[in-house]
């Protein structure tokens, strides 16, 4: 989604941006990562940082966490983000702060440098500025090549992580790739996987701590499918351990792959899937 600001501004004007980085360096932080706003001054010369803004201090009895962010945002026409939502995107048009999600991963300075050559552009010319235009060099990079895109992995919510990741690796042999820790939005994630995640799928387990009350699966979601070997054995050991089986392994009726389905302890089907040939590999 592309947001603008309905201003517009001489090329020589000072302007003030707000960075959600870590340490200053990177535009490396998620809009709802952020605990402190790096704040620069730029203008034709350069990009200066000018002010530290810890949105603690911005934080009032009756409103939320995103609600100081943006207050904290005060004075600043743009943030420079790895990530955010739409929903935080329009709060922040409304507060017109033009949020520039186009550098994530890149050098702080580097990044506003870029944005203000083309803000100064745009503002010679009298357009609006636009997301598009607060991508920098980015928007003329190379066409999207389809082959060389990969699904990277499918999240699931969980009522009990630690069953759920016991569950992955104990029972299905996968392994925890990463774990991360939201105190500030109170959630747990875990990513596990079959191998090297640039390329391998991986799984993601999502935990909420304040839910109390089981998911319920709707009728949208289908199953995971993972490709295994010695799946009567395999199938043998996950009923012993009591999981559930809809459907015991046999064969397809339209090609010699076996297949059987269990389910996770949040009810997830799975689909286990030994190919004819059982060397087969993916790749």
């Amino acid at each position: 989604m592309c947001g603008h600001d309905q201003r517009s501004y001489p090329k020589d004007a000072t302007l003030l941006v707000a960075v959600a980085s870590k340490d200053g360096g990177t535009v490396d932080q998620h809009f709802g990562q952020i605990d402190e706003l790096h704040v620069y001054e730029m203008d034709p010369g350069g990009a200066r940082l000018v002010e530290l803004r810890n949105v603690d201090d911005y934080v009032d009895e009756s409103d939320n966490r995103r609600e100081a962010t943006i207050r904290a945002l005060k004075g600043c026409m743009a943030l420079f983000v790895a990530k955010i939502g739409d929903t935080p995107r329009e709060q922040l048009r409304a507060a017109n702060v033009v949020a520039v999600d186009g550098y994530a991963g890149q050098p702080v300075e580097t990044s506003i440098t870029a944005f203000f050559r083309d803000y100064a552009v745009l503002g010679k010319r009298g357009a609006q500025l636009t997301l598009s235009g607060a991508m920098g060099d980015r928007g003329s990079g190379p066409e999207p090549d389809p082959g060389t895109f990969r699904l990277l992995h499918t999240m699931l919510r969980v009522g009990d992580l630690e069953r759920s990741v016991d569950f992955y690796t104990r029972l299905l042999g996968m392994t925890v790739l990463e774990r991360r820790e939201h105190r500030k939005n109170r959630f747990s994630q875990a990513y596990l996987g079959y191998g090297d995640p640039g390329r391998h799928m991986a799984v993601e387990l999502v935990f909420n701590w304040e839910r109390e009350e089981s998911y319920r699966l709707g009728d949208a979601f289908g199953h995971i499918a993972i490709q295994v070997t010695g799946i009567d054995k395999l199938c043998e050991r996950l009923a012993a351990d009591g999981v559930t089986m809809p459907r015991p392994p046999r064969p397809q009726r339209h090609n010699k792959n076996t297949v059987a389905f269990i389910e996770d302890p949040d009810g997830y089907r799975i689909e286990l899937v030994q190919m004819a040939d059982a060397d087969a590999v993916t790749s």
